[in-house]
């Protein structure tokens, strides 16, 4: 173990050291171990779960420039490609492509910094997650306030709109304690709601998607409004948290009769999903969570170099958490065969160093209906186990 935490931080620190000071390298790998309860789930054994690579620059004090490209399927994508620029001490603006405001646990946490790997369903399901846009950012220093705008071409896509109306973000945040990054404090708690806004064009509705991306319910086309709101809690009480949150969306649909569109397109009932998360996390070593994206820490060896240096192995962070889930999917049109599921996980990890961490999780789920790919079985089950390097 100390041979390849020494490997690691080598290779962690090279870029660093060969960078200018106001460029920040960036380098995400995750690999995994996964067995599925079937193929049509995803691929057994040994993979790599994500590559990004990228960098951040901070040419004045007040401006910071981002560009960030994913491996984790057969091609590349982008991540980020965004420029903020902070004006004052509570005002931020950006442009570019980036991470939009809703749900904690997606726009707050980097993905490979959580307690159970990976989204929960809740926000693998309704949460917009990337868009191109402008966005704002307010938190006056003398109110418990946060909150986001953004203005956005609401396709997830760097190219463009499919249409020509955008989509709107909104969120508001109340934050006390340790959520208001006063990270000494014995508690902290942060709740608000977000909602998304958005005209959609014969475009794939909510489904419902797996830890793994697996796509076990697939609703129809919808055409027309579309909106997203999202309501959420977090407590966090010395070295747990415990996070809820909740989502409901309404998306109308519509179809062409007679190949014409400067004819009116014939209505169709709506369609209405909803969602709710219980997640409970538990630091029972190291440094409990602060209100940042980053993972725990041991609290007198943060890096965890000291101990590598001494030819020890770190004692870093190790935390556990567990989650419940429900959705309910296509529901309000008869028209419709509804889905939905009910799911449950447990992981442990442990955050070794402030760059190197190990996990194992667990997933079970129920499918309301079965899966098309599958039609006779509605269980579904997930064992994984991961290495996750994470710079800076």
């Amino acid at each position: 173990m100390r041979h390849v935490l020494i490997a690691v931080a080598t290779l962690a620190s090279t870029p660093a050291l060969a960078a200018p000071d106001w460029l920040q390298p960036v380098l995400v790998g995750e690999i995994d171990w996964r067995q599925h309860v079937s193929e049509v789930e995803g691929f057994d054994g040994v993979t790599l779960a994500r590559l990004r690579v990228g960098a951040r620059a901070y040419p004045v004090p007040w401006l910071m420039a981002s560009g960030v490209a994913e491996w984790a399927q057969e091609k590349p994508a982008l991540v980020d490609a965004f420029v903020a620029a902070t004006l004052g001490e509570s005002l931020r603006l950006s442009m570019g492509m980036s991470k939009t405001p809703l749900f904690i646990s997606a726009r707050d946490e980097n993905l490979e910094t959580r307690a159970i790997p990976e989204l929960s369903l809740l926000a693998q399901t309704f949460w917009p997650r990337r868009d191109l846009g402008i966005e704002a950012w307010w938190a006056p220093k003398a109110l418990p306030v946060e909150a986001w705008v953004r203005v956005g071409n609401g396709s997830r896509s760097p190219l463009g709109n499919d249409n020509s109306l955008p989509a709107l973000d909104a969120r508001v945040d109340g934050r006390w304690g340790r959520a208001r990054g006063n990270v000494d404090a014995f508690w902290g708690f942060r709740a608000g709601a977000g909602v998304h806004v958005e005209n959609a064009y014969d475009r794939a509705g909510i489904g419902g998607i797996g830890p793994q991306n697996f796509v076990f319910y697939r609703p129809p086309p919808v055409s027309g409004p579309r909106s997203v709101v999202e309501a959420h809690a977090r407590l966090d009480v010395g070295p747990v948290r415990v996070l809820a949150e909740g989502a409901a969306a309404w998306e109308r649909r519509s179809r062409d009769t007679d190949g014409n569109p400067n004819t009116p397109r014939e209505g169709l009932p709506r369609m209405e999903s909803q969602g709710a998360s219980l997640e409970v996390s538990w630091v029972v070593v190291g440094r409990p969570r602060g209100d940042g994206a980053r993972w725990p820490v041991a609290p007198n060896d943060p890096t965890g170099m000291d101990a590598v240096n001494a030819g020890q192995v770190p004692t870093g962070a190790v935390e556990l958490g567990a989650r419940v889930e429900r959705l309910w999917l296509g529901r309000g049109a008869s028209d419709i065969q509804p889905g939905g599921t009910t799911g449950g996980a447990l992981a442990v990890r442990w955050w070794v160093t402030s760059f190197f961490g190990l996990g194992a999780a667990g997933y079970a789920q129920r499918y309301d209906t079965a899966p098309l790919e599958d039609p006779g079985r509605r269980n579904s089950w997930l064992a994984l186990a991961r290495a996750t390097v994470s710079v800076p």
